[in-house]
C-alpha cells in the first residue's frame, strides 16, 4: 500500500508540474503564432510610416524658395539636386572619381550631416568682395585620408562643402572656389 500510495503522489507531482509548464509556455506560443497576425484585428491597424525628408528637384533655381543659392562645380558629373526637410538645399556630385556634398541653409545650425571627429587645427581661407567678406574654415578627417569639410556663412545662410574622400586643403578649396565664383557676389 505505501508502494501504490508513493507512486499515486509521484505522479500528481509529475503531472502537475507538467501542467504547470504547458501554461507557462501556451501563451507564448499563441502570440507567436502565425496564423495570429492574420487576423482580421491585425491587418486593420493604420501603420505610421514617416514621410521621406529628402525630396529630389530639378536643380539649382528650385532653391530660390529657400532664400539659398548653391551651384556644382562647372565640371561636376552625375549631379542630384534634393531639399532635406523643406529648408536644408543639397547638391550631389562627383568630380575627378571624388564625390562632393554641397548643402546650404538659412539656420544657425549645423547643416554638414558630418558627424566626424576632426583634426586638430581647422585650416581658413578668407574670401573677399564687393559688400561681403568671408571665412571658409577647412577641417580635415585622419590628416584628410577620409576626407574633409568645408564651412562658412554668409548673409544667415549656413553653407557645407564636403567629401568623405581622400583630400587636403589645397584639393578641396580648388573644387570649392570655381563654385564660390558663381554662388557668390563677387565683382567681375
Amino acid at each position: 500500500m505505501k508502494k501504490i500510495a508513493s507512486m499515486v503522489i509521484t505522479l500528481v507531482f509529475v503531472f502537475g508540474f507538467a501542467a504547470c509548464s504547458t501554461a507557462a509556455t501556451a501563451p507564448a506560443q499563441a502570440t507567436a503564432s502565425p496564423a495570429d497576425s492574420t487576423t482580421p484585428s491585425a491587418t486593420t491597424e493604420p501603420s505610421t510610416q514617416l514621410p521621406n525628408p529628402i525630396v529630389a528637384v530639378d536643380g539649382s533655381a528650385d532653391f530660390a524658395a529657400l532664400g539659398v543659392t548653391i551651384t556644382p562645380h562647372q565640371q561636376a558629373e552625375s549631379v542630384s539636386y534634393s531639399i532635406i526637410g523643406g529648408t536644408v538645399a543639397q547638391i550631389n556630385f562627383t568630380l575627378d572619381g571624388k564625390t562632393y556634398t554641397y548643402r546650404g541653409a538659412a539656420t544657425t545650425d549645423d547643416i554638414s550631416g558630418v558627424y566626424e571627429t576632426f583634426d586638430p587645427n581647422p585650416q581658413s581661407l578668407d574670401l573677399e568682395g564687393s559688400g561681403f567678406k568671408i571665412s571658409v574654415v577647412v577641417k580635415t578627417i585622419d590628416g584628410g585620408n577620409k576626407g574633409a569639410l568645408a564651412v562658412w556663412s554668409y548673409e544667415d545662410i549656413q553653407y557645407s562643402f564636403y567629401t568623405p574622400d581622400k583630400t587636403d586643403f589645397d584639393q578641396l578649396t580648388d573644387v570649392l572656389l570655381p563654385i564660390l565664383h558663381n554662388d557668390l557676389p563677387f565683382t567681375a
